[in-house]
């Protein structure tokens, strides 16, 4: 019952973060890469950047509001995927291209600490299907 609670509000952060994230970008994306530097020039850049960081971003928060309530593994499942390859793409960037900005860094030590977890909590949540249905 306590990895279920720990899931569930772990997925509700998530998915405020999600959201808060397709929102502002889908209002706004210029302000949201502004952050990294980007400078979005033309139609097809802002629409690249709504989907991306709007659309998607807002999807994947639905989904984490979703997994609180049915379905935890897949919705866990998919933060492991979505950070695996974010923190993947700056380790190597920072190897490649040098130290990022402190926002970058907060980034990847947030999608760090939510690839862990969600990572600990699908862990756990298997075993105990495990060990409950042998």
């Amino acid at each position: 019952m306590i990895v279920t609670r720990i899931s569930q509000v772990f997925l509700a952060l998530l998915a405020l973060a999600f959201c808060k994230t397709g929102i502002e970008a889908l209002i706004n994306p210029q302000a949201v890469l502004a952050n990294v530097g980007i400078d979005l020039n033309s139609p097809a850049a802002l629409s690249s950047m709504r989907a991306v960081y709007g659309g998607m971003h807002l999807m994947f928060g639905l989904f984490c509001v979703g997994g609180i309530f049915k379905n935890q593994s897949t919705a866990l499942l998919l933060v492991i995927l979505y950070t695996a390859g974010f923190v993947t793409g700056r380790i190597v960037s920072w190897i490649a291209d040098g130290t990022p900005n402190e926002f970058v860094i907060t980034w990847l030590a947030t999608e760090t600490f939510s690839l862990v977890g969600c990572t600990l909590l699908l862990f756990l949540i298997w075993n105990k299907k495990r060990t409950t249905n042998p």
